[in-house]
């Protein structure tokens, strides 16, 4: 498919070239002299040496590794990293750090304007692993369910929410860039994250930071309070608690609709001042809470333990809804019905008004008398005249989220060590919907609603073993890991308040429930569960003292998929100090989750035309997905290959280079169908009896909808020097190229847009450079630029393989510089740190979208960095 301004694509035979690189690794000591072991370079964005060294505990399980020493690419981040920045949410502080990994922000996308979607190698976010201290986090209870023009990339995915990690609670955060099914299980296919908590035994460390974007809005506060305390003699307990509030930001302009009305009915009665709608970052505030502990009870066993809390609010705008009355401007259809389009409401039928009548109810609390109407009543809703200027519904949620991880760790006297555990995690959103109606109660709507609540809740227990096992044979010890895991995962939905789901009298006319977002009904509510369990045997050794290799297989069963059985070879060899080659091959898989098996949804969005309609999404045993074609889930497979080379010509300077492919097979997606009146589609529907299937504008469900192959380069340079007495300098450099292909689709499942996003929507190219300067003062600099090349949307296009089509968005590449100080006082124990986030107000080019525009989107909704401009902060920390 052709693209402006692609990147040549690379060459793709995974499987000959994995095979290639693999023997080169393993013939490597028969071609080269005899070298003494020396070290890798550290994949890693750190900016103090002392990480360079960094313990690693993600991708291996023998004890001692550094980065520099691994099989896999593993890129390690510190707190200090992620906490001098202006954004107070994780998921923006990682992807400021790492550019193979990537995150949007998506205004008026449901809850996925508050459980941001992130990428690894610009694959979906639940083809990443999350781990914490090594155990699985349990996933987010959303369904990203977001369409058009709001970016498909994401689209389907439920995932980890990173943004309930406060920085203060972290240590480090170990990205490994590797598929690692076969050694962690389901989901591991573009790589793990290893969230590392932090375990300091002592002192108080306090933390506030203020901020705010250059526009003046947005405004930031966040303060968090870190405890470590001694238990026992080696044993520690740490805590944090953080507090958060950001405040809404708004970058579009007034919708033209918008403007209309409030010409005729004056600004101020049209929601935001005249605009309609927002297009920003959602008001949020919160709590988050995390706890670290490990108290020794003999002297080689340990008790175990970790958690957190967080409860947090968000409310986001919805799309603007249009008035009655106004010349020139439609009224929205929940308010008005025209059929033939002559300007005045239709009449309404008398069998509707029989029916109010028969239930008890006045016809005038639904629809408007008019004598000229045969029935006596035409199709406009009374509740109109509350709206003189319009609507807005304001979409928010109240998510809490708990997790609690319990074990009990040690070591035999024949070296075996073990590790025992248990976890529980439940993630609950409870969504509300404020200024809207359900049309078909008329005057009697609510205007305020409880449209239901989602949850996710995940067990799980582990039995881990390590036995380090001399055979003489080796360089090293055979390092043997094996063990089991059991979990089960449940996906439930809440019933909403009976007015958010209710089907009134006047349904047929204006529509069912909560108007914006559909309140779950009994019928659509639910607890739906999966268990499974899978064991595991990985091998690691060196068999000269250059040359490390690995193996790894894992079987996992569930009760809904057949057994799936991965496997991971891994070799790493060193030519010399300065010189070192690795390469991996491995097999993969993603089991579809309950959530997106059983996910029934109906909201609404914009078509092509700037029309609101309803969207509904359907199970795929829902008569209305099965009327239009579903096929029971499929698990996704994935074959990656990985290989790449280590310098460090000196001490001070390392750089890694590694190439990466990934085919991935029966990828689960959203299969979308246009319901237009008359339509093949609307008619099975009908036939089916699907309640008020006249009513859909758009229907989905999911399914194995296309292959894909994800490839790319990952760079990683890292320089440090002493500047004379004055102090250190310290470079990194991290580049990464992507390039993703759909190899095959199913006809009737995705479209040419998506496919043109998925290759096209992230950029090819992204770069991070960081310079950072310690002085012996203690002075620090930062000084950081992240670019990203040019990237394309595709949202409402006719066709996206045409270079004239006008729908198509070209964007071209951006670089933001961030700058932060920090200075230490009262002997180093207070730090003020000053600084921003795109210094230099850099935004993405405008949007040309004729749609988008009129509903007053000024810049691409697809952007990788947002649209909010340049960020302001000043933070301070003290240690007690």
């Amino acid at each position: 498919m052709p693209r402006a301004n692609a990147s040549p694509p690379l060459r793709r035979s995974p499987l000959p070239v994995a095979i290639a690189l693999l023997c080169a690794t393993m013939s490597a000591p028969a071609l080269a002299q005899q070298a003494t072991a020396g070290a890798g370079a550290a994949d890693a964005p750190a900016k103090s040496p002392e990480l360079l060294d960094q313990v690693i505990v993600t991708g291996t399980r023998v004890q001692g590794r550094s980065p520099t020493e691994s099989m896999s690419p593993v890129d390690v981040v510190s707190p200090v990293d992620l906490e001098r920045q202006a954004s107070l949410d994780f998921t923006d502080q990682l992807s400021n750090l790492l550019p193979s990994f990537n995150t949007q922000r998506f205004p008026i996308a449901d809850g996925s304007a508050f459980i941001r979607p992130a990428n690894l190698r610009n694959l979906p976010p639940d083809e990443t692993l999350v781990l914490v201290n090594g155990k699985r986090r349990h996933r987010s209870a959303l369904v990203n369910l977001q369409a058009e023009p709001f970016g498909t990339v994401n689209q389907g995915a439920q995932a980890v929410d990173f943004g309930l990690f406060p920085a203060s609670a972290i240590q480090r955060v170990e990205v490994l860039r590797d598929g690692s099914s076969a050694q962690y299980g389901s989901d591991a296919i573009a790589g793990v994250i290893n969230i590392i908590l932090n375990d300091n035994a002592e002192g108080v460390t306090v933390n506030s930071q203020y901020g705010s974007t250059y526009e003046g809005d947005g405004d930031r506060f966040q303060s968090s309070v870190n405890l470590g305390l001694p238990l026992g003699q080696d044993g520690f307990f740490n805590a944090t608690v953080e507090y958060f509030d950001s405040n809404h930001t708004s970058r579009g302009s007034g919708r033209l609709d918008a403007v209309a009305v409030g010409e005729a009915v004056g600004a101020e009665n049209v929601p935001f001042n005249g605009l309609g709608q927002r297009w920003g970052d959602p008001d949020a505030d919160g709590i988050r809470t995390f706890f670290n502990a490990e108290v020794q009870v003999s002297e080689s066993t340990s008790l175990y333990g970790f958690g957190s809390y967080a409860d947090e609010q968000f409310a986001s705008s919805f799309f603007y809804r249009t008035p009655v009355g106004v010349p020139g401007v439609g009224p929205r259809g929940t308010l008005f019905v025209d059929a033939n389009e002559d300007g005045l409401p239709d009449p309404v039928a008398q069998s509707i008004i029989d029916s109010i009548l028969a239930s008890g109810g006045s016809p005038s609390d639904f629809v408007t008398a008019d004598p000229s109407s045969p029935s006596g009543f035409v199709a406009l809703n009374p509740i109109f005249a509350l709206f003189p200027g319009g609507y807005t519904p304001t979409f928010g949620a109240d998510i809490e989220d708990y997790e609690g991880v319990f074990g009990a760790r040690g070591e035999l006297a024949s070296g075996l060590r073990w590790d025992l555990s248990g976890r529980y995690g439940q993630n609950q959103i409870v969504y509300s919907l404020v200024n809207s109606i359900n049309p078909s109660l008329g005057i009697n709507s609510p205007l305020n609603f409880k449209p239901g609540k989602l949850e996710q809740r995940e067990r799980g227990v582990n039995a881990d073993f390590v036995y380090p096992m001399e055979t003489g044979l080796f360089a090293a010890p055979l390092n043997i890991a094996f063990g089991g895991e059991w979990r089960r995962e449940i996906y439930a939905v809440g019933i909403g308040d009976p007015a958010s789901f209710e089907n009134g009298p006047t349904a047929a006319l204006f529509g069912v429930g909560s108007d914006g977002f559909q309140g779950d009904s009994p019928d659509s509510a639910g607890t739906f569960g999966r268990s499974s369990w899978g064991a595991y045997l990985d091998l690691e050794t060196k068999l000269s003292e250059n040359f490390s290799v690995g193996a790894s297989g894992r079987v996992e069963d569930s009760s809904q998929y057949a057994n799936q059985i991965d496997w991971k070879l891994s070799a790493r060899y060193q030519f010399s100090p300065q010189v070192a080659i690795r390469a991996t091959a491995n097999t993969g898989f993603r089991a579809p989750t309950p959530g997106q098996i059983n996910t029934l949804d109906i909201t609404t969005t914009a078509n092509a035309a700037g029309t609101l309609v309803p969207l509904g999404t359907f199970p795929v045993n829902n008569p209305a997905a099965i009327a239009l074609g579903a096929q029971p889930l499929r698990p996704e497979h994935s074959t990656s290959f990985s290989g790449g080379i280590v310098l460090t010509p000196t001490d001070n300077f390392s750089l890694t280079v590694d190439y990466y492919n990934i085919d991935i097979n029966d990828r689960v997606a959203l299969s979308n169908f246009t319901i237009v009146p008359d339509s093949p589609e609307q008619l099975a529907l009908i036939a089916a009896g699907v309640p008020n299937a006249a009513l859909l504008g758009s229907l989905s469900f999911f399914s194995n909808a296309f292959d894909s192959t994800v490839e790319g380069i990952d760079l990683v340079a890292n320089y440090v020097t002493e500047v004379g007495q004055l102090g250190e300098l310290n470079f990194t450099l991290s580049h990464s190229y992507n390039d993703q292909t759909v190899d095959r689709f199913d006809p009737g499942t995705i479209d040419s847009n998506r496919i043109f996003d998925l290759e096209n929507q992230l950029p090819h190219h992204r770069t991070v450079f960081t310079t950072t300067f310690r002085a012996a003062s203690g002075l620090e600099l930062l000084l950081r630029a992240n670019h990203y090349s040019g990237w394309e949307d595709a949202s409402f296009s006719d066709d996206p393989t045409d270079p004239d089509d006008p729908n198509v968005g070209h964007f071209g590449s951006e670089v933001l510089i961030d700058l932060a100080v920090t200075y230490p006082l009262f002997a180093d124990r207070v730090r003020l740190t000053v600084g921003a986030n795109n210094v230099f107000d850099n935004l993405p080019d405008r949007e040309s979208n004729g749609t988008l525009n009129f509903l007053g989107a000024t810049r691409p909704l697809s952007s990788p960095f947002g649209f909010s401009g340049g960020e302001w902060f000043a933070r301070v920390s003290a240690d007690f």
